[in-house]
This record gives structure tokens, sequence and C-alpha cells, in this order.
């Protein structure tokens, strides 16, 4: 049966945030009337693996009506053509009468109104795939990425949209909107919001939440198989941990809800960031020895999102084009430096014992920039340009995998020699949590440049400007060397700051203290350590 803990908090919610998240932008500038826009998706067979999507449109006028299937999904650059799994369309008019279409091409589809002031359009969505850009639907549950199901109506992607679930008798549902129990009826600012809303429905679910910085938190598992009580109080306080640590580097997020979905033990893995929540999908279940257990990992990183990328973002992402994938330079922040942080997390948070913070930084971050040999065959820049090539591409034919080397990497690399670098010339006053806060400055806290998010996206140049006035210092020629070229960064001199000294085995590498560290490398050490400024 579902568990549901701290009913009260949902109780709370349901009053006061039924005007729905934090302020989101501001809207269409009126100059293309709203539609009213109502979906419903409905899983009257599950083991076919197919939902039932109906979209309501009224208010319509023109001749022609477009609806577009998105062809890629936010987090996942790669192209995908969701259209592919769209089967049984429908397009009528009042009464049931059947309207003319066509199609553009093979994501967009043009209705000929004949009149009609209101469409109705249906359609079914093959979902056999558990990930954080698709959806699934089976006997065991369904969960869905909004990108992988819903179409939009041309030129209203920023009309408020709702949307009513029909759930499989004695099935539950949550997701990051979900303000009381098993609702079924949601409000959005948006299309891209109500995409950016993973949804999990399931016969059995366990949700568990913690209040952190005044905000409610909520983890919700579907665990394949039985788990156990000690099981589930160590897996909601890890991540209790992570979300404090994680609230200190840029500060609590603006919203009064956050819900982590988990589906552990189910074939798959992905993590997926979300304005408020973030998809989780682990195919190893519990067991008491894992450190940490199952999710976790993917957890740390999937949270520093809810800030990097998610609201501090590149210019390319948001609002989406969804018509076409993205390239853009700067994956390497927004991917990159929130690998850095998630690994650092497990240990500055401990919820892994920090004897192993030295190692996991010395095989996991600096040997791959040091050894890997596409790190020679392409930028910083220009691994996150070409992300859409390598980000879950199937090409179907030979590529060379060592012409790509990953941004992740790169980035986490880059922000660790970047966060000692800031830390040794300000004697740890700052660090690079500071340059994330000045990037946000100059992005986040700027006039609105549309109506999806507060703020607007930043660029390559912002970045460069917030790193170096974190660090007091002109850093051009270093960006132009390390993150627009391929020259190593001297990780040597990068650990000295600190005390420590890189140590380069045959099978492992390994991070030792020096003797007689000076008063200055002590204090920069015991800071990155740590986490904190002085």
């Amino acid at each position: 049966m579902l568990r549901w803990s701290v009913r009260l908090c949902w109780v709370f919610l349901a009053v006061v945030a039924c005007r729905g998240p934090s302020t989101f932008g501001t809207g269409q500038d009126g100059s293309v009337p709203n539609f009213t826009i109502a979906y419903r998706v409905a899983m009257s067979d599950p083991a076919s693996h197919l939902f039932d999507v109906r979209i309501d449109v009224g208010g319509v006028s023109g001749d022609v009506l477009r609806l577009q299937m998105p062809v890629w999904s936010p987090g996942r650059y790669a192209r995908f053509d969701f259209a592919r799994v769209v089967q049984d369309l429908t397009m009528t008019g009042p009464g049931g009468v059947p309207l003319r279409w066509e199609r553009e091409n093979g994501s967009l589809w043009r209705v000929y109104l004949a009149g009609a002031r209101s469409i109705a359009v249906h359609y079914r969505v093959f979902a056999n795939t558990l990930s954080g850009t698709f959806s699934v639907l089976d006997t065991a549950h369904a969960n869905w990425n909004g990108a992988s199901l819903f179409m939009y109506v041309v030129d209203h992607k920023p009309d408020p949209v709702t949307l009513h679930v029909d759930l499989p008798v004695g099935w539950h549902i949550v997701n990051g909107d979900a303000r009381i129990v098993d609702q079924t009826d949601y409000r959005f600012e948006n299309y891209d919001r109500l995409i950016d809303t993973p949804t999990e429905v399931a016969p059995a679910l366990m949700v568990d939440s913690f209040t952190v910085d005044s905000r409610i938190y909520r983890t919700m598992v579907h665990h394949n198989g039985p788990a156990s009580a000690a099981q589930r109080r160590r897996f909601v306080s890890d991540v209790e941990k992570l979300v404090r640590y994680e609230n200190t580097v840029f500060g609590p997020p603006p919203l009064e809800m956050y819900t982590f979905v988990f589906n552990i033990g189910y074939s798959g893995g992905d993590g997926m960031e979300h304005l408020y929540s973030t998809q989780i999908i682990n195919r190893r279940p519990w067991r008491d020895d894992q450190m940490p257990l199952a999710g976790i990992g993917s957890a740390a990183h999937e949270y520093f999102h809810v800030w990097n990328v998610k609201r501090v973002r590149p210019l390319a992402l948001g609002p989406f084009d969804y018509t076409r994938e993205q390239y853009q330079p700067s994956l390497w922040v927004a991917e990159g430096w929130t690998q850095y942080y998630g690994q650092v997390a497990l240990y500055r948070a401990g919820v892994l014992p920090s004897s192993g913070f030295y190692q996991m930084v010395a095989n996991s971050i600096v040997r791959p920039n040091l050894t890997e040999m596409g790190r020679k065959e392409v930028s910083a820049r220009m691994a996150s340009f070409e992300a859409p090539f390598w980000d879950g591409a199937q090409p179907g034919f030979a590529v060379n995998d060592r012409s790509f080397f990953s941004y992740y990497t790169k980035g986490a690399g880059l922000a660790l020699y970047l966060d000692l670098l800031i830390r040794s010339r300000s004697h740890n006053a700052r660090s690079l949590d500071d340059a994330f806060r000045n990037l946000r400055r100059l992005s986040w806290e700027q006039p609105n440049a549309s109506y999806y998010l507060q703020g607007r996206g930043y660029t390559e140049d912002d970045v460069e400007h917030a790193v170096g006035e974190a660090a007091g210092t002109d850093l051009h020629d270093w960006f132009a060397r390390h993150v627009g070229g391929t020259e190593d960064p001297d990780f040597d001199e990068a650990l000295g700051w600190a005390g420590l000294l890189l140590i380069r085995g045959a099978t492992d590498w390994a991070i030792e203290e020096v003797p007689n560290a000076s008063a200055g490398q002590l204090q920069v050490r015991q800071g990155w350590l740590n986490g904190r400024s002085s």
C-alpha cells in the first residue's frame, strides 16, 4: 500500500501552495491571445505499454493550428524524435466532427480548423523505456518524462495548461507538483513546466518528508522488492545530509517543496534534473552492505542542479526550442561543475567517510583529466557543444570514441582546479561557491528575458567574469588555454596550494598530505575538505 509520511505537511501545502510554485517569469506578452489548453492522460491497459493522451484546445482562431512533438528533451541533448512512438492520432472539432490534418515534417502536424473554435487531439504513445528521457508503462508502474508524451500548440508554449490523470484502480501518483495524496488534477504556468514534471504512478510507493531551511523535501521511492525500515531510514537521512550541505553553496532554492523521485531495482539507470524535483533510476536494489545505498550518488549530483542549470542556466537552456537539438558551449559548467560538487558532497555531507576523499579526487577527477586521450582532442567548450553527438545519441555507424572527452569529467577537473585556486589566492576567504554566486548575480538576478524563468541565461563571458571576480584576478588567458583550449591544468600546483602531493601509481593514484605544510596551505586544505570558507 502507499505509505505517506508527515501527512500534516501535505494538508499544509494544499493550503499555502495552491497558487503553484514560486514566481516563474512574466508570462505571455499579449501579442497572441491565450488558448485554453487541457491535457489528459490515461493508462487503461498497462500491459500494452500505451499511454492514452488527449489535448483539448479552446479559444482557437484562424484557419490552421499546428501541433509539435518535441524532438529532444532538456537534460539529455541528443535528438530522439519522440513522434516515432505516437500512434492512432485523431483530431476532431465540436461534436466530434473529424478535422483534416497533415504532417509538415516528422514531428509537426498542421490541422485545418474549418471554422472550429475548439479541437480535441487524441493519440497514444508507446512507452517501454524507464529513463529520465523516455517513459514507461507496464504492470509494475507508469513513469513519464513529459517531452516524450505531450505535444504542444505552436506559438502557445507560454499559455497556462492543465493536466488530469486517470489512475488505474488502486494505483497512486507522485510528482514534484503533487500537494495532496493521489492528486490527479494540476495546473502549470506553461507547457515547459508541464513537461518539466516527471511523474510516477504505481500500486505501492514509499514517501517520506523532512524539512531543511524551511523547505519541505520528499523522497518517493518505488523499490523493486522489499526494503527494510532501517534501509529506508538510512536512505532518507543521507538525502537530508546532502540537501543540508548543498544548500550552503548557493543558498536555499526559491521553492516551497522539492521531490526526489526514485526507481530502485528496476532496469535502466539515469538521473535527470527538474525545477521542483529530480528523477533517478538505479538498477541495483538496496542491500545493507551498500555504501552508499543505491540512488544516493545520483541524488548528490541531481540536487545540485536545483540551482546549477535549472535556474542559473546557460543561455540556450530555457526557454527551450524543442524543434531541434541544442548546441551550446557551457555544459562543462552546467554538468561538469555539478559533477564536482556532487562527488565532494558525499564526503563533505558525511554520507561517505572522509578517509576516502583523497582517493576519490585522485582517481575520479584528476587521473582521467591527465590520462584520457580524448582530452587532447576537444576543449571543454567543444565537448559541451558536441553533446548532441554523444549524450545518448546512436549514430548507427562507427565513430572514434577517443575523439570525445566527457564535459562532466572535464568540467569536474576544471572545477577542482578553480576551487583550489580561488581558495589559495583569497587565503580561503572565498571559493568556487563564490564564483557560483557571482554567476547567479549575473544571470538569475538580472531582469527577466522571457516568460520561462526569472532572469536570463548566462554566457561563457559571464562564467569567466564570475570566476575572475571570485579569484580577484583576470583569468582570461587561463580560460583560453584550459577551457577554450586543451592544455592540461597543473594539478600538482593546485594540490600544492593545499599542502598535498599527487602520487601517480601504475593502477591507482593517490593524494598525500605534505609534512610540515605551511599555515596558509593548511588553511586552504581544511577549507577545501569541509567545503567552508574562513
